[in-house]
């Protein structure tokens, strides 16, 4: 019964917690004019009171991409990295080598490719 009491007595210091930094916030919070275009998501540079129906930038699209590429990356590339100093395998130091090397390969083929330089167009 403790365990189930100190639950609670947790859930209700979060909570706490957290009532007391919304009405903290609402009180010292800078108050503004409501401006309807204000309150619209900003969508990558474009006018929200604009069409729907406009061009959007390949580049930038592409760019998006490759930091999507990158970030995986990292994503992989880092629990190996800690993980070395429990001694890894040869064969796993050869595939992420060889990880490492391909997007490498990639990265060199979007530079040459011009995806990479921005303000060429």
């Amino acid at each position: 019964m403790t365990f189930f009491m100190g639950g609670l007595y947790f859930m209700g210091v979060i909570m706490g917690v957290s009532v007391a930094l919304a009405v903290l916030g609402l009180i010292m919070g800078k108050k503004t004019v409501v401006n309807r275009e204000k309150l619209t998501s900003f969508e990558c540079g474009f006018d929200p009171l604009s069409s729907a129906r406009s061009n959007f930038s390949l580049r930038f699209f592409l760019l998006a991409i490759v930091f999507l590429i990158f970030d995986v990356e990292l994503a992989l590339l880092v629990p190996f990295f800690y993980s070395l100093g429990m001694g890894v395998s040869l064969l796993s130091s050869l595939y992420c080598f060889l990880f490492v090397v391909v997007l490498f390969l990639g990265l060199v083929h979007e530079f040459n490719e011009g995806t990479l330089s921005w303000f060429d167009a």
